[in-house]
């Protein structure tokens, strides 16, 4: 196949899986000229494959397709690609981390920590004019860890996609036209700035959860009418009797925060933006 692959850096292992089983990329996109594009940019240079920055719309899709592409893959990646139609003669796939049709939505993973651990799992999916809605190609759960983060989920599913990818290549035809549509499923909300917000009435259990759904993205805290977005944060587990939010203690490396059954350190090196 030769192949239009839509993603960035993080699952860029999948260009190598197609390439080892004889495939060929024939353009690449990515949504922008950020930094988590750096690897893939120098693999398209390295390769001279063309490279694509801006939305695409059906008539790129269509001269995609007269220029001999066969297959559309995409992965990670943020917007919608317009599938034209009458595509019999082309293949078109998308990499989803949830068991669809359960965990549509922008933040699955978030969503799979968080509350959805039942959910968890890589599905390979035919691309519709609309998110996470076509036939299910092929699809495997996957176990998490008591202690699962965000951060450890997106590892897994890193090392995990492009081994997967290659099961499907090897019988890639057969699963593809055996395909089976989607059931009632559920989509999940996107996961927004407000959803983040520490509530000092929180457990250090609640806390550690939502701050393990949330990553590298950070959680919001509210203190002295300031608000700070943190990553990293820690917590510990004593019996005390200031308020719920109260500082406890503050220097030049942390903010130590009350809550009901112990306290929550903000480290300041972690402090990704003030609000």
């Amino acid at each position: 196949m030769n192949i239009a692959y839509f993603g960035n850096d993080w699952h860029i292992g999948c260009l190598e899986t197609f390439k080892n089983n004889g495939h060929s990329i024939g353009h690449i996109f990515i949504n922008s000229e950020q930094p988590f594009n750096v690897l893939i940019r120098q693999y398209a240079s390295d390769n001279n494959i063309p490279v694509t920055t801006t939305k695409p719309d059906v008539k790129t899709i269509e001269s995609l397709l007269q220029q001999g592409i066969d297959c559309l893959f995409s992965i990670e990646y943020a917007w919608l690609i317009p599938v034209p139609e009458n595509l019999s003669d082309v293949f078109t796939m998308n990499v989803h981390p949830s068991m669809l049709p359960h965990g549509r939505g922008t933040t699955p993973v978030s969503w799979i920590i968080n509350s959805q651990a039942q959910h968890a799992g890589v599905t390979f999916h035919k691309l519709t004019n609309e998110f996470d809605s076509g036939d299910i190609i092929y699809q495997k759960s996957l176990s998490l860890a008591q202690d699962e983060s965000f951060e450890t989920l997106m590892i897994k599913l890193h090392l995990t996609i492009p081994q997967l990818l290659n099961e499907v290549l090897s019988d890639f035809e057969n699963l593809y036209h055996q395909a089976k549509k989607q059931g009632t499923g559920s989509t999940w909300p996107k996961i927004e700035i407000n959803d983040r917000v520490i509530n000092w009435n929180m457990t250090t259990k609640q806390i550690k959860g939502l701050s393990a759904a949330c990553g590298r993205f950070g959680v919001v805290a509210r203190l002295n009418n300031e608000t700070l977005l943190v990553n990293n944060i820690e917590l510990g587990q004593i019996t005390h009797e200031y308020l719920n939010g109260t500082i406890i203690k503050e220097d030049d490396d942390t903010i130590v925060v009350a809550v009901s059954d112990g306290f929550v350190i903000l480290m300041k090196r972690n402090i990704i933006e003030r609000i």
